[in-house]
Formats: structure tokens, C-alpha cells, sequence
């Protein structure tokens, strides 16, 4: 076993948790020094981040690298002096951790909804990024999220295991695991309070995230710990991130569908009912006909639980009548996003 992981927040936000993970195999040397790596962080909408941390790991010969990171164009840093770093087989994994809250929070990038991570390679040895992680709670008092994020580098041969320190009442519903499983034959089990859950090689060179739903958890100490289990060799995890979220939600459902011809066109009148708990952050109508959108319509007017609502679309009149069109309505609050489709009818 070798390196070491750091349970750097424990708290409960008010807001809702987004996560982007990607994984990457990008070289970056002399003959291609500088990438751009776009983070979407969609449904935004100009609100704070109470919360932002950028993970980076990347793997290179040795320490010897002069590069620069940039979010959003804001220097992150220019030095390659890594938080966390472990050896693996003829390589050195290493691991950066930033606090990017207040660069997420700027007023430019509190317009867009991504992140522009530019990597450029100024000397040394080459290096390739292996992974970036970009973790985000879009402050709101709509939701309250429980965190519990450890980070670093962990190396565990076969027939190891790690306990992560017992955990007062996780309350958690869901875990997000970030490892490197290089072989069919590797196995890592996560122990949570006895239960199992394993986790394999995805059959890909490089780091995967591992999405546990639903675990169980006690109503006092938890115990948490991983485990390899496997025979393919070491296994290394950058990250686990363990979560509950609770947030009322909106469902959005269709009460009645009127569609008529008037002159050259197609008249859609749909009404619709919430009989969630809360307002969606917008409403998005859409039809299609055989894949192609014929027309689309955006309401960011809230509509509130047990409201209804009636809207009008109008698509042009270029489908035949008797054929099928499909009207899809996708709504979203914070982070999260649903659909529903209904199929009708040309008159």
C-alpha cells in the first residue's frame, strides 16, 4: 500500500450537487504543449457556487514539468509542485487539488454554464492528464446537501484494504468512486457497514467513475472501507465522494393536448399541471417530426405546485395530415434535469 487519502469536507450545504468527471489520455509535450478542456456545469443560471474544487491527476516520467493552468482564463497555478503523488509501475501519478470557488463565482463565469480549463506545457518532461474532476454546489434554499469528500492517491495490491475513519451517520443515498482498475481480473470493494459492492474494470487504460446508488447506511457510526479483492494487480482510487441531497422536486404532468390546423400551420395547445413540490427553474417545449425539430419554445415563468399552465405552438404546416410528431417538454431544477414525451397526431 502506498499513499494516502484526506477527508477534506464534511458539511452540509444549501444547495445541489453537480460533478463532472473525465477521464483523459492527453499528451501534452513540445510538439503539443496547449489543450482547452470544456467542463459543462449546465442549468446554472447566474447562481453562486458555494462550493467549487478542481482535481487534476496526471502521469509523466518525474517532477521535472514547467506548466500553467488556467479556468476561464484566471491563472490556477504555474508551478507543478503535486498535492498528493504515488509510483506506479515505471510512472509518477500525481495529483492536484484547487479551491476554485471564487474563480467559478467571477461575474463572467457566472454568465456561462461551462468551464474552460486550458493546460499548456512549458518545459520538461512531457506529461498527460489522466484525469479532471470538477466538483460544484449550486448555492440554493431550495435543497440542502450532506458532503463528505476524501481526495488524494491510494495504491492497493491485491489482498489490501483501507478503512476510511468511521463516519458519524453518513445519511448518504449515493457515492461517486474515482479508480484506476488496469486489469479484467482486478476487483475493489467498497465495505459500507458489512454491505458490498463491488466494482471491475471498465476494459479502458485510465481512471472511471464508479456510481454506487441507494447504500446503506445506520443511524449511528458508519464503517467504510476498500478493499482489493482482485488478482489483476494494484488498484489506484483518487476520490470518493459520498452525498445525500434532498430537494423538492416538480413534476411536470400533461393534462390535455389540442392540436388543429389554422391556415398554413399547426396550432399546439397543451396544458399542463405541477404536482411536485416545487417551481422548475424553466420549461422547454419541443416538437419533432422523424427526429428533425420543428419548432421549440422556452417558459422560465415558474409555475407552482398544483398550478396549471396553458401554452401555444405553433409549428409550420409541412407534415402531412395522419402522420405523427412528437412533443417532448423537459423541465429542470438546479443540477437536475426531466422529460416526458406525448405523440400526436396530425389533424
Amino acid at each position: 500500500m502506498q499513499g494516502v487519502f484526506d477527508n477534506i469536507v464534511d458539511k452540509v450545504f444549501n444547495g445541489d450537487l453537480y460533478t463532472v468527471f473525465k477521464p483523459l489520455d492527453l499528451q501534452l509535450h513540445g510538439y503539443h504543449s496547449k489543450d482547452n478542456i470544456v467542463l459543462n456545469i449546465p442549468n446554472r443560471r447566474s447562481r453562486r457556487i458555494e462550493f467549487g474544487l478542481l482535481e487534476v491527476v496526471t502521469e509523466s516520467s518525474s517532477e521535472s514539468v514547467d506548466w500553467r493552468l488556467k479556468l476561464n482564463g484566471i491563472s490556477v497555478t504555474k508551478e507543478f509542485k503535486p498535492h498528493y503523488m504515488v509510483r506506479y509501475k515505471d510512472r509518477l501519478i500525481s495529483k492536484f487539488v484547487y479551491d476554485v470557488t471564487s474563480l467559478l463565482n467571477t461575474e463572467e463565469s457566472m454568465r456561462r454554464e461551462w468551464v474552460n480549463l486550458t493546460v499548456k506545457h512549458e518545459g520538461g518532461s512531457p506529461v498527460k492528464l489522466r484525469k479532471i474532476q470538477l466538483a460544484t454546489l449550486y448555492e440554493d434554499t431550495d435543497a440542502s446537501t450532506s458532503l463528505k469528500y476524501w481526495t488524494g492517491l491510494l495504491v492497493l495490491y491485491p489482498g489490501e484494504s483501507y478503512p476510511l475513519a468511521k463516519c458519524k451517520n453518513i445519511g448518504g443515498h449515493g457515492i461517486r468512486i474515482s479508480s484506476y482498475i488496469p486489469q479484467r481480473t482486478s476487483r475493489l470493494i467498497m465495505l459500507i457497514n458489512g454491505m458490498r459492492y463491488e466494482l471491475t474494470s471498465p476494459y479502458t487504460e485510465g481512471f472511471e467513475e464508479y456510481i454506487i446508488n441507494n447504500i446503506n447506511t445506520s443511524l449511528g457510526d458508519d464503517t467504510i472501507a476498500l478493499v482489493n479483492e482482485g488478482e489483476g494487480g494494484a488498484i489506484i482510487t483518487s476520490s470518493i465522494i459520498l452525498y445525500s441531497i434532498r430537494m423538492p422536486i416538480p413534476v411536470i404532468e400533461v393534462e390535455d393536448i389540442n392540436a388543429s390546423r389554422v391556415g398554413g400551420q399547426l396550432k399546439i395547445i397543451v396544458s399542463l399541471m405541477n404536482k411536485g413540490e416545487s417551481s422548475p427553474d424553466f420549461i422547454v417545449f419541443t416538437v419533432l417530426h422523424k427526429g428533425s425539430m420543428l419548432t421549440s419554445m422556452k417558459i422560465n415563468k415558474p409555475l407552482k405546485s398544483s398550478e396549471r399552465s396553458i401554452s401555444e405552438l405553433v409549428v409550420p404546416g409541412i407534415v402531412k395530415t395522419g402522420e405523427p410528431i412528437t412533443l417532448r417538454i423537459v423541465w429542470s431544477k438546479l443540477s437536475r434535469t426531466w422529460f416526458t414525451e406525448k405523440q400526436i397526431l396530425v389533424p
